[in-house]
């Protein structure tokens, strides 16, 4: 544990926070535990300690607005333990949603708050990584629109967990994640694994570019094409162990190919969202990288291929697509060519462009199912 942490109980029924507290005593290692039985003003006390603290807090009472300060509690610190009588699955997903890190039924069993103390003093200690999640949006061809995906699903993953998300673009030859949102970072991905890798958080988050008032960082690819080529699957591995201690969510746009480091990459990720179109070559080249990810062993859940320029009238149904690949399909992208190429123009991403658009609206469902379908992941630790 951290040292001088303090813990702030936010509970509205007295004797819960005394229970609390003596679990708490009992555990030690604190600077001080302080309970609130007002949560505006434990909010407050939490703001002043400047995020060196663990929150427990009471959501019984979800209609009073205590989802909402959740959510504002998480951008002070990562260590919010969230606890309930009610402990229905809708109850647990509000609350991973609103960025608990543990969910804790009610009435709180002593060795349950010890077992999420000890947890986060390894976080502390070792910074484990293991619900951070890289999600990579790969096709093995060409043109299927694989940029504008990741870019628009990076921005509104951000704006649906509120919190950080990274766009890495490790398409190392022939990045464009930059240029579709019109920035000039000042470093790039070789620069960090060659030099940042080893610094401190505040020093290495400063390489990534943030996109204009969000919590979107951007690390763009290699500057010259020749630096791509010194960069190692073993610094890749690294990378994304590196960038796991920061953000909870990692978007990766890469290169068509298939080498040494893209496949580090495809093995390094927790998602791979297998991009293709509706046309025959495309499918058949879809047939070929799933045959490839089965032979590399890869967890059934951990591929989901994702139809890009959907079109309800196209000849070739969704049904036929599933039959030939033996996979279901995961999510739709409409065909909306205009307002993607007015985005890509102006240097924006779709819902800046037209939010209301049908392609602005899918996308921001695609980055909640997201979301949710790895809530929902979590949450089966708390069934009983």
């Amino acid at each position: 544990m951290q040292e001088c942490t303090s813990v702030i109980v936010l509970d509205e029924n007295s004797a819960s926070r005394e229970v609390i507290k003596s679990y708490l005593d009992e555990y030690g290692a604190f600077n001080s535990i302080k309970l609130f039985g007002n949560y505006q003003e434990g909010f407050e006390e939490i703001k002043n300690l400047d995020g060196n603290c663990i929150v427990i807090m009471d959501i019984t009472n979800i209609k009073y607005g205590t989802i909402e300060i959740a959510e504002k509690i998480k951008l002070y610190t990562p260590r919010l333990i969230i606890t309930s009588t009610d402990y229905s699955t809708n109850t647990i997903v509000k609350a991973l949603r609103a960025g608990a890190k543990e969910f804790l039924p009610k009435p709180i069993i002593k060795e349950e708050l010890v077992r999420v103390l000890n947890m986060f003093s390894y976080y502390d200690n070792e910074k484990d990584n293991s619900q951070a999640k890289v999600i990579t949006i790969y096709s093995n061809k060409g043109g299927i629109g694989k940029t504008t995906i990741a870019v628009n699903l990076a921005s509104e993953l951000s704006k649906v967990t509120k919190t950080k998300v990274a766009l890495i673009d490790l398409n190392l030859q022939l990045g464009d994640v930059s240029t579709f949102l019109n920035l000039n970072p000042p470093f790039d991905v070789n620069y960090v694994i060659k030099n940042l890798l080893d610094k401190e958080e505040n020093i290495l988050i400063n390489a990534f570019e943030k996109y204009k008032e969000t919590s979107l960082y951007v690390l763009a690819d290699p500057s010259y094409i020749e630096q791509s080529e010194s960069i190692t699957p073993q610094q890749i591995t690294e990378l994304f162990r590196t960038l796991k201690k920061i953000f909870p969510y990692i978007i990766v746009d890469m290169s068509a190919n298939i080498d040494a480091n893209s496949l580090k990459i495809l093995d390094c990720s927790d998602i791979i969202l297998f991009t293709t179109i509706v046309n025959i070559p495309a499918i058949r080249n879809a047939q070929r990288c799933l045959n490839l990810f089965h032979s590399r062993r890869y967890p059934k859940d951990k591929v989901k291929i994702i139809i890009n320029r959907f079109m309800d009238n196209d000849e070739i149904s969704i049904e036929d697509i599933e039959n030939t690949l033996g996979e279901k399909i995961y999510w739709k992208i409409p065909n909306n060519y205009f307002t993607i190429m007015d985005a890509i123009n102006k240097g924006a991403s779709i819902s800046e462009i037209s939010q209301a658009s049908n392609i602005g609206t899918n996308f921001r469902d695609f980055a909640s199912k997201i979301s949710d379908d790895i809530i929902e992941k979590e949450i089966t630790r708390y069934r009983v």
